[in-house]
């Protein structure tokens, strides 16, 4: 402390830094120690202040012990409090330059009276320092900083997190278009964080759809799900963060906002298997845990907001089918009410229940046709893989540049396509996995005696490329009739005419044999025979018997009566 007191008396810098961070060293708790340190040096009045906590802060990244560097903070507070409008512009610039070290610098300093200082003495204010501006802004009660900090055009993202160093590296190379395009998605009202989360507004979208048109559709989407892969990656350039929460670890909020209306624009492009896929990945790897909650919380919801808009497009099944996917493995409570409410929204369009949804909306792992997919693999005609549903399961076949079948991958698919052949795979194993819980459901039908809207269940099940597989191999009860799939429709198992035109809104429920007549039951038995049916699972098992109706009869094995008459039968 004395060595202290006199490196203030000489104003010798480099001793007074070199006394403070060896007190900072010593058992003393920190708040202890920086009151001694305060009672013995007037910081706040001292000449010297603004060069002593600029080199203060440069020696504070090499301070062991986070104790010791909490002390060396406050007395960096003490030493720049008031520090504000009457600053001279050296020293603005310097006190700007120790705030750029900082995650957030919530101190005495008015960051945005050093701003003004700097803009209109003709200065520029340094890109590491308008991040800490704009990450300082979205903490609630700056609003004079929030309002300085909207007019920051330039630059258009915060250097540091991998995504936006892509962005602006790849902008420098690029035309006009991408900079308003990127400048539309940073229009952040600060005053409105965080309820402006919640979803852009139609004028936003407006605006959003012109420029799409600009630079087409594709390419947006190309280059925006390159930024968003690297959402998630380690940040380059390592910052002081006093709360001990962990935020480099979140992402910087300011950029998170920004991408998060970037993925906004995947919402409004056209959509297919992999946009979707990847949309859900980005969510869930975005809500990945770290210190102080989820990695990046804007860009994991603005992923679910896109994902909803394309439930109702061509490709919609399978942005609900993702949807479904994430409501089953996010645990953050705001996101998982966020999906939890796209998936409502859309069971009340399809006039389905929440339940139907949740069982029924699968992906599709690639099948292009219901209950089947060819992967070509090399030139046509290559080798191939057809992964195909047999009953309650799916196998692959393998057939060589011949078209002979072949018990495994041919060895120009393994030495040749080894990605494509492991994701090949990959959905076939995550089709095995899908198709047992998706057989449940289905069973659960005949408990529940649960009824469909007719257009619904043909979208999401019977013309479905997964779920159909298993439905169009049972019998359903179109409007009361008994319906089965064969030979490309939907026909009556009394051989007659088909049942349609059903409208949309007529009702469709599993058969149940258990509550139907027997010359009914014979008839659908007989039915699956004749068009050579495998049924996910009988829906009249081999040892189900009818009692004799009004009569002391023997009970009758159905398949023993199959080949009977029905007079015979009726007669047993």
């Amino acid at each position: 402390m004395t060595e202290l007191k006199r490196a203030a008396l000489a104003q010798d810098v480099p001793g007074f830094v070199d006394a403070l961070v060896s007190l900072s060293q010593t058992d003393v708790y920190w708040g202890r120690q920086l009151d001694a340190v305060r009672d013995a040096v007037k910081l706040e009045e001292l000449p010297f202040r603004v060069p002593a906590a600029v080199a203060l802060s440069e020696r504070l990244p090499a301070v062991p012990g986070e104790d010791a560097k909490c002390l060396l903070d406050y007395v960096i507070d003490y030493l720049l409090m008031e520090e504000g409008r009457r600053t001279e512009l050296p020293d603005a610039l310097a006190i700007l330059g120790v705030a750029a070290k900082y995650w957030e610098f919530t101190t005495y300093v008015a960051m945005e009276e050093l701003g003004a200082t700097v803009l209109k003495a003709g200065g520029t204010l340094a890109p590491e320092v308008v991040a800490v501006m704009r990450r300082t802004a979205t903490i609630e009660g700056h609003r004079s900083l929030k309002a300085f900090a909207t007019g920051l055009q330039q630059p258009l993202l915060n250097q540091g997190d991998a995504w936006a160093d892509r962005a602006l590296a790849d902008l420098s190379a690029w035309g006009d278009d991408w900079h308003d395009l990127v400048a539309h998605a940073a229009n952040v009202t600060w005053d409105a964080l965080p309820p402006e989360w919640a979803a852009p507004t139609p004028e936003w979208e407006e605006a959003a759809h012109r420029l799409l048109v600009k630079l087409g559709p594709g390419r947006v989407r190309e280059v925006v799900l390159g930024w968003l892969a690297l959402a998630d990656a380690p940040r380059a350039v390592s910052l002081r963060d006093r709360t001990g929460y962990g935020r480099e670890q979140r992402g910087d909020l300011y950029n998170s906002m920004v991408l998060r209306r970037l993925v906004w624009l995947l919402g409004l492009v056209p959509p297919d298997g992999q946009l979707t896929r990847s949309l859900a990945d980005a969510a869930e790897a975005n809500l990945r845990k770290v210190p102080g909650g989820p990695r990046n919380r804007p860009v994991a919801e603005g992923a679910v907001h896109a994902l909803s808009r394309h439930t109702d497009t061509e490709a919609g099944s399978e942005a609900l089918a993702q949807l479904v996917r994430l409501a089953a493995r996010v645990t953050h409570k705001p996101t998982a009410q966020q999906i939890g409410a796209a998936i409502d929204s859309r069971a009340e369009a399809l006039q389905a229940t929440r339940e139907q949804v949740l069982d029924f909306a699968v992906l599709s792992f690639g099948l292009t046709e219901v209950g089947r997919r060819v992967q070509r693999f090399g030139e046509d005609p290559g080798d191939t893989g057809i992964l195909r549903i047999e009953g309650a399961g799916a196998d692959i076949e393998w057939r060589n540049g011949a078209g002979m079948t072949v018990g495994s991958p041919p060895t120009a698919v393994k030495q040749g396509f080894p990605e494509q052949l492991q994701q090949f795979r990959e959905s076939a194993k995550e089709l095995g996995r899908t198709l047992p819980a998706l057989t449940a459901a289905l069973r659960r039908q005949l408990g529940a005696r649960q009824s469909w809207r007719y257009g619904t269940w043909r979208a999401l099940v019977l013309d479905h490329v997964v779920a159909g597989a298993l439905a169009r191999g049972l019998l359903w009860q179109v409007d009361g009739r008994l319906c089965g799939y064969a030979d490309g429709e939907l026909r009556p198992v009394d051989g007659t005419a088909m049942p349609l035109p059903a409208g949309d809104g007529a009702s469709v429920r599993l058969w149940d044999p258990a509550s139907s007549p027997p010359d009914e039951v014979f008839a659908a038995r007989e039915w699956l025979a004749r068009h050579g049916i495998i049924q996910p699972f009988p829906q009249v098992p081999v040892d189900w018997r009818i009692s004799a109706s009004g009569g002391e009869g023997e009970a009758v094995d159905v398949e023993q009566a199959a080949g009977a008459g029905e007079d015979e039968v009726q007669r047993s």
